[in-house]
């Protein structure tokens, strides 16, 4: 009586092209988070994802182009979040206040991006800067926007150009997600927040009911 073969498994379904390629930037970040972006190397790559070498040479075919995909992503990141709130048309210092907590969550929400940001916003070096500059004047253009469309609206005698409170907020960011993996306590970081709100754009316009934990500092400065 013959064998009855068993039935053969199945393989599990293979990854089409995009979306092995974006399995392989999630562990290149998650390399680059760990290592650093001049130590993240293609076989760490390739063993963090669980696949051959030359698969992530394909995808990735030079070290520039490794490096330039991870700090492409995680610009593409941190850019979406800043355009989502600043398209909103609603008070500048609610706009900021949003904005900057939104860098500082992604400590939580994203550490491998914030991690990597954070290196590159000190990298000064030639591979990687000039990268850095496009990303950071691009956030910087959109605070600044945002800024000067608020001291129209309310008449402001303040610089109308905005630039530099734009650049002193955008820095800010990085101090704020400095904070969190320093494990302060959410008031001290609300302080600090309503400090920059006021010596940027004159006033904090919180809603008590919405913001408590900001209502002391829910009074026009000038």
């Amino acid at each position: 009586m013959k064998k009855r073969r068993s039935p053969r498994r199945r393989r599990a379904p293979a990854l089409d092209r995009i979306e092995r390629r974006a399995l392989l930037l999630r562990c290149a970040l998650r390399v680059f988070a760990r290592r650093g972006i001049g130590a993240g190397r293609h076989a760490e790559i390739a063993r963090e994802a669980r696949v051959s070498v030359p698969t992530v040479f394909f995808y990735f075919p030079t070290r520039k182009a490794l490096v330039g995909a991870v700090l492409q992503e995680v610009a593409r990141f941190f850019t979406e979040i800043a355009e989502t709130i600043h398209d909103q048309h609603r008070p500048a210092p609610e706009i900021i206040l949003e904005h900057t907590r939104a860098f500082a969550d992604a400590v939580g929400t994203h550490p491998d991006h914030t991690r990597v940001l954070l290196e590159w916003s000190t990298a000064v070096r030639d591979e990687v800067w000039p990268l850095y500059l496009r990303f950071q004047e691009k956030i910087v253009a959109m605070i600044a926007r945002t800024i000067r469309r608020w001291r129209m609206e309310t008449a402001s005698e303040r610089d109308p150009d905005a630039e530099n409170d734009a650049r002193v907020i955008a820095a800010t960011g990085y101090v704020l997600v400095q904070m969190k993996l320093a494990n302060l306590p959410a008031s001290r970081i609300e302080r600090f927040l309503g400090t920059l709100v006021r010596d940027t754009l004159g006033e904090l316009r919180a809603s008590a009911k919405n913001e408590p934990h900001l209502s002391e500092f829910n009074v026009a400065v000038g």
